[in-house]
């Protein structure tokens, strides 16, 4: 019995690991619509992101050390894994970030989440 229970508690816990998926938002044609680092992204990350997620945080709150948007640059470098944990667009609406702890006391809402992803997309361009 206690090996089934933790077989069935890995299994769940590997699932609940695995479920981000790519919102699938995609960046504005209208170059006035498009979200850049200086009209959304710097505020949204300082808002819900680098209370945890900065070189310079005195609390990660669990955050790993590798992963931290201070930068433009540094979104860039992450926007695939934000965008699966934070955005919302077409194909999904990922809420596992950010944690209601710590600097956030409100999560995004859905209409920051699509501008979130529409934002991550047009840094991979």
């Amino acid at each position: 019995m206690s090996r089934l229970l933790t077989v069935l508690l890995f299994a769940t816990v590997t699932t609940a690991a695995c479920t981000s998926t790519p919102s699938g938002a995609a960046c504005p044609d209208n170059p006035t619509d498009v979200p850049t680092y200086d009209n959304f992204g710097r505020e949204f990350m300082e808002t819900y992101c680098t209370g945890c997620h900065s070189a310079k945080s005195p609390d990660r709150h669990g955050a790993p050390g590798d992963q931290n948007y201070d930068t433009e640059a540094d979104i860039k470098t992450h926007a695939a894994a934000i965008d699966a944990e934070a955005a919302a667009g077409p194909n999904a609406t990922n809420t596992a970030m950010p944690e209601i702890a710590g600097t956030v006391h409100a999560a995004p809402t859905q209409a920051e989440r699509e501008m979130l992803g529409k934002f991550l997309a047009c840094e991979q361009k």
